[in-house]
């Protein structure tokens, strides 16, 4: 570009046009905020990947954006989950996520990533904001703007830039290297100890809609989820017997992916089904290595991240995606309405370094709980010891009830878009926690030894 070309100049830039980049995208519409959205690849809702769980905290927020009515149609919400070992026996079973739609108004649901992501882009009312095949290059910034080169020669300035760009994030490399104080690189808090593969097959008798099945056993297991008309959305998890650094997480062949799925083939999912009967009725199949770790610092003072790019975790918790979109709506909460003062100008640098300061202070806690959570149920599925061990050591114990008041707790915290209206589904979630909370406060005070179950007003 000839230097004496003036890049166009944004109030916002996203890097990554992924779940979070979506809703980021979405919700900045909404709230009238001009942006701009680059995508490395040729598609929004490209033909990869395998499946995505919500769950309430994160489909709340995506019903304010108006999208729950298309997700639901795509899929069926989850029922009941059956714990196994390895000889394909009963460790425990609950039916605690059958009650989440009637108790918080949403049910925790898998669906395909693309649909999720066509749903997502089709919402787009102005489409040239969103950029495909288009990579940033670098990121550099100033005390006036953070200027992004991109693949094709040209760039582009913007007031803010966020990184929606996943583990592999150039803005979270770029505010890494932006450190005078001290520099930390990914390979020293992203780091690889297991490998996945993501799957679907189509239905198969002898596993019915809204089942799940978590199995324990060291090595490789399997996680399971179903979606509407019985959908098969399946996890094999291998434990690599080592860590691997960011930069030297292995990578993996269609070899490699049968040889791992034809040795847990013969393990027991019901009576009549084991897992090689679902590894052969695939339509998809491919093998990651799964990254976990927290970004030591998410933002300077006109760059920022998010998702994976922030905080990366296995799937084992099906939260990836869910807290993707909370840090979505915290970043925005923050960033009220800095970017829509009527005069359209830049914002205060001050005010806008000093919102990505709360962002963080906000989100990061949650998020390393979070990352850890998942890792300890990975762990667990593969009979770790340590706190993975007593995870797997008190499934027989708890109860319908006991899951509903953790999966309460966990909600609690999660975030609305404070710009953006409310809808009933989602009011109704607000309500439900809060008489959670107010049954459970009065019981601690009372002494009263009333099951967990009965705070929802549901019988044993």
């Amino acid at each position: 570009m000839s230097p004496s070309v003036t890049p166009e100049r944004y109030p916002v830039a996203i890097v990554g046009g992924g779940i979070a980049g979506l809703t980021l995208a979405l919700a900045l519409e909404k709230l009238g905020v001009r942006y701009v959205l680059f995508e490395s690849q040729s598609s929004l809702a490209p033909d990869r990947g395998a499946s995505v769980g919500l769950q309430p905290n994160g489909l709340r927020i995506l019903d304010q954006l108006g999208l729950i009515d298309k997700i639901e149609q795509h899929t069926g919400t989850l029922q009941r989950w059956r714990h196994l070992d390895g000889q394909g026996e009963l460790i425990s079973e609950t039916k605690a996520l059958g009650y989440y739609q009637s108790l918080i108004g949403y049910g925790p649901l898998f669906l395909e990533r693309r649909k999720l992501l066509e749903i997502m882009a089709d919402e787009l009312q102005d489409k040239t904001a969103a950029k495909t095949s288009l990579r940033v290059v670098s990121a550099n910034e100033s005390s006036d703007g953070v200027e992004l080169a991109l693949s094709d020669g040209h760039s582009i300035t913007a007031d803010l830039v966020i990184g929606a760009d996943g583990v592999r994030s150039c803005i979270r490399e770029a505010i890494d290297m932006s450190r005078t104080e001290w520099h930390s690189e990914a390979n020293e808090y992203i780091n690889t100890q297991f490998a996945c593969i993501y799957g679907i097959s189509g239905a198969i008798q002898g596993i019915v809609e809204g089942d799940c099945f978590s199995v324990y056993r060291p090595e490789a297991t399997v996680l399971i989820f179903t979606g509407r008309n019985g959908t098969i959305f399946w996890f094999v998890f291998e434990d690599l017997g080592q860590t691997y650094g960011l930069s030297t997480t292995p990578r993996y062949t269609n070899d490699d992916i049968d040889a791992l799925c034809d040795s847990i083939a013969h393990l027991r999912l019901t009576a009549s089904v084991r897992f090689g009967d679902v590894y052969g009725n695939r339509s998809v199949a491919m093998k990651v290595p799964l990254e976990e770790g927290l970004a030591p610092s998410w933002h300077t003072d006109r760059m920022v991240i998010v998702g994976d790019a922030a905080h990366k975790m296995v799937p084992n918790a099906a939260m990836g995606a869910n807290q993707a979109i909370e840090s979505s709506a915290t970043l925005l909460n923050e960033l009220g309405n800095i970017f829509t003062t009527k005069d359209g100008g830049s914002p205060q640098p001050e005010l806008l370094a000093n919102a990505l300061k709360r962002y963080e202070d906000i989100r990061k806690f949650r998020a390393s709980e979070i990352v850890q959570r998942a890792g300890t149920i990975c762990r667990a599925q593969l009979s770790h010891s340590g706190p993975a061990a007593a995870v797997r050591q008190e499934l027989p114990s708890l109860t319908d009830g006991d899951w509903l008041v953790r999966g309460f707790m966990g909600l609690s915290e999660s975030p609305v878009i404070d710009g953006l209206p409310v809808p009933p589904r989602g009011k109704f979630f607000g309500q439900a926690v809060e008489k959670f909370w107010k049954r459970f406060r009065a019981r601690q005070a009372s002494g009263f030894k009333t099951s967990n179950l009965e705070l929802f007003e549901i019988e044993a």
